[in-house]
């Protein structure tokens, strides 16, 4: 049986070197579920990234709707990993697999469509544009110091007498 791109559609895809299915147009790779385990140990050459848009592509093997996990990569930047509901196989635009390798992720994959993962990463997203609003209220050095003066406090057996100073002190 011919399996075709899940991005470009009538693309057949081919075997690799690495024993994965590859689009030769897109680049993208299709690992089926067995392949993941050894992949992570093993992990194929990386390609260069071509983002891809798109959504409710189908999986090539069974042609169920592959759902999406939106991945927020430590430094910046978002990708989007599809998978397989029924046969858990993972669609992987091209770059995609350098870019969770390279962020030390790759063990986390089976957590990617997770509750408990979305949950974190939108927490994450929350606190670092949270942080960006008072860097730019404060300015990034008196954000800085206020940081610094929060952690020496936090443990400070006369802590409420220290915030009744700064207060007091700031009130004037």
């Amino acid at each position: 049986m011919v399996l075709s791109c899940v991005r470009c559609q009538s693309q057949p895809l081919t075997s690799t070197a690495h024993g994965t299915l590859s689009c030769p147009r897109c680049r993208g790779v299709y690992l089926p579920q067995a392949r993941v385990a050894q992949f992570i140990e093993d992990p194929p050459e990386s390609v260069q990234a071509s983002p891809l848009e798109g959504e409710g592509i189908r999986c090539p093997s069974d042609h169920s709707i592959m759902t999406r996990a939106r991945i927020d990569v430590p430094g910046g930047g978002v990708i989007y990993i599809d998978r397989c509901p029924s046969c858990r196989a993972v669609w992987f635009d091209a770059g995609e697999w350098s870019v969770l390798a390279s962020a030390h992720l790759l063990e986390h994959l089976d957590e990617f469509w997770t509750s408990e993962w979305r949950n974190r990463q939108r927490r994450a997203t929350e606190k670092a544009h949270y942080e960006e609003r008072l860097k730019e209220t404060f300015g990034g050095d008196l954000y800085a110091r206020l940081l610094t003066l929060a952690h020496e406090l936090r443990e400070h057996p006369r802590r409420s007498q220290a915030l009744a100073i700064i207060r007091e002190e700031s009130a004037r």
